[in-house]
């Protein structure tokens, strides 16, 4: 009998491309028996995954209750023991004392630690202030426990320096583009003279989507996408940013998930000018390496990126794109009116990235995750 593996997250949607079109697609092409269990999932089985509906009701409705956000965790790990697993893999914090519950039960549990949580408490604007640095404390404490007493998965490298004895499984790109089909021609500015930038993901503040639209403003024929999830409160708090400018930024996801396919089809669908990672200084995301990068890089899309050092040590050798001072509005108007003016110095940073993405594949980071669940 295959090795049976249960995801489980308590926040996550089942579509989340690290979970499942990563780590659930891999192990199942592998030969594990692998389930899923999130809050929206359903009875249903997809690309070698059998997802679980662990709501009896509706799920959209369950999912914004207090008490089946309290609830929540117990259920989901009740479904896991019901599945009889050999492991149960976990991807958030909130759900590490059931873990460890389970671990005392004789379960093998793993925790796949996505964010330096410690930090991004910090960052949480809903969070009342007084609150996070013990919020900060508490989640560093209880993650250093489960740390001494389970296997621990880190998307990021330097999450080794808080958990020495963790299997690395960077979050790399999985997309299977046929590179050769890539064209880059004619460039980056089509007939009508107008250029496309694009930033992908979770929208925010705090991912720089006040200071892309201040880039535009300063640009001429020049205009932004923004792909992802937007909450409503983020983009009222960008509607005096945008005045003037409504023909020129277009958003895909306000108040809605979009889906990684679809997300995907936006890359393909022109040679965009630039992809944008213009992220404020913050202690969170100076050593983090966003997977857009590898995104980008996959589809030939220059990056135009904050000058943080961790950065800059891994993109300038590639000459794939411009890094910019994100307090300095002026650097990024320079890097989009570079790119634009200068058709070769684009191309020669679309062909670098096209080559370089190879050495970022999703394929060598799978290898980890089944040997880790062989040794266990």
């Amino acid at each position: 009998m295959p090795m049976r593996i249960v995801h489980i997250s308590s926040v996550h949607s089942w579509k989340d491309p690290r979970i499942f079109l990563k780590q659930c697609h891999s192990l199942a092409a592998q030969g594990f028996d692998v389930h899923l269990l999130t809050p929206d999932s359903l009875d249903e089985f997809i690309d070698g995954v059998q997802l679980h509906r662990i709501w009896n009701q509706n799920p959209a409705m369950l999912d914004k209750s207090i008490l089946a956000k309290l609830i929540r965790p117990a259920m989901l790990f009740k479904m896991a023991r019901n599945l009889k697993p050999d492991v149960i893999h976990f991807h958030d914090p909130e759900l590490i004392p059931w873990a460890l519950a389970h671990r005392a039960m004789g379960y093998t549990t793993v925790y796949d630690i996505h964010e330096d949580n410690k930090t991004v408490i910090r960052h949480r604007n809903y969070i009342p202030g007084p609150l996070k640095g013990l919020l900060s404390f508490l989640i560093g404490w209880i993650e250093g426990l489960a740390h001494m007493l389970m296997p621990t998965v880190l998307a990021e490298s330097y999450y080794q320096r808080r958990f020495p004895n963790g299997v690395i499984v960077a979050n790399y790109q999985n997309i299977s583009v046929k590179q050769e089909e890539i064209s880059l021609e004619p460039g980056p500015v089509n007939k009508e003279g107008e250029s496309h930038v694009l930033y992908t993901g979770n929208i925010e503040i705090e991912r720089g989507v006040l200071k892309y639209i201040e880039g535009i403003r300063g640009t001429l024929n020049v205009h932004l996408h923004l792909i992802g999830r937007t909450y409503q409160r983020t983009f009222d708090k960008t509607l005096d940013a945008q005045k003037s400018l409504e023909n020129r930024i277009h958003w895909e996801g306000v108040d809605s998930y979009v889906p990684f396919s679809r997300i995907l089809e936006r890359y393909a669908e022109r040679n965009w000018l630039a992809g944008l990672v213009v992220f404020p200084y913050s202690d969170h995301y100076k050593e983090k390496y966003p997977t857009k990068f590898f995104e980008y890089m996959a589809f030939g899309i220059p990056i135009i990126y904050t000058d943080f050092s961790e950065w800059k040590n891994l993109l300038d050798p590639l000459e794939v794109g411009i890094a910019v001072n994100p307090e300095k509005p002026a650097e990024l108007i320079s890097a989009l009116d570079t790119l634009k003016g200068d058709k070769a110095l684009w191309q020669s940073y679309a062909k670098n990235a096209l080559y370089h993405s190879k050495k970022f594949s999703w394929d060598h980071e799978a290898s980890k995750l089944t040997t880790l669940y062989n040794e266990l």
